[in-house]
């Protein structure tokens, strides 16, 4: 079985009229190409910046069976109509990620998006190694991970950034996780091998 494709949309919206008839537009296109949104909203609205210096972005995460099915949808005649919907209301960045054999959970979670450029590849993957086995302890999974070159992007002009996404199983358990002496140290630490900004997205409800 192929593993899971991702699409991630990071967005600056200037005509909220012209997004809000595109957004309408879309679910009949994800369900047609098999992809769904995990977690979806704006400043205030289910996505909160963490850390870094990228305010005032919305986010949509969304799976699909493959990164394949990514492609289909993306590039899809329906896809590519409605995205006249939105021309000139807004600047969007937009990857397709590969996936793991991780799933996230059911119930409501929230994900946790680190979009980083390093500084010392070598201890940002040590520090990230350390992070794995603490969330690993908790049950919690990175279902995505990717450098720039193994992601695809599909429009905007982000270069040289790498992706991790860790799903949490309620939001309270990611904020709980983030403010934890421990987890605070970490970041200090990682602050200085890599250039980062973390979003968390407010999940969906996600049922068996």
């Amino acid at each position: 079985m192929a593993a899971p494709g991702y699409l991630l949309v990071l967005g600056h919206s200037l005509d909220m009229p012209k997004m809000g008839k595109y957004s309408a537009a879309l679910p009949p296109i994800y369900k047609k190409y098999g992809g769904y949104y995990l977690g979806i909203g704006g400043p205030g609205r289910g996505v909160e910046l963490l850390e870094g210096g990228w305010f005032d972005h919305s986010m949509v995460f969304a799976k699909f069976e493959s990164m394949a099915d990514v492609a289909k949808f993306w590039w899809s005649p329906e896809y590519t109509q409605a995205k006249d919907l939105r021309k000139g209301a807004g600047t969007f960045q937009v990857f397709a990620l590969p996936g793991n054999a991780n799933e996230a959970p059911l119930g409501q979670p929230s994900f946790m998006v680190n979009i980083y450029r390093p500084f010392d590849a070598a201890k940002t993957a040590e520090l990230f190694a350390k992070e794995d086995a603490k969330l690993a302890a908790r049950g919690v999974n990175v279902i995505a991970q990717a450098k720039f070159a193994e992601a695809e992007r599909l429009e905007g002009d982000l270069m040289d950034f790498d992706f991790r996404i860790i799903a949490f199983p309620t939001q309270a358990s990611a904020t709980n996780y983030w403010n934890e002496p421990a987890t605070r140290e970490m970041r200090e630490t990682r602050l200085k091998a890599a250039g980062i900004n973390t979003f968390l997205i407010a999940g969906l409800p996600r049922k068996a």
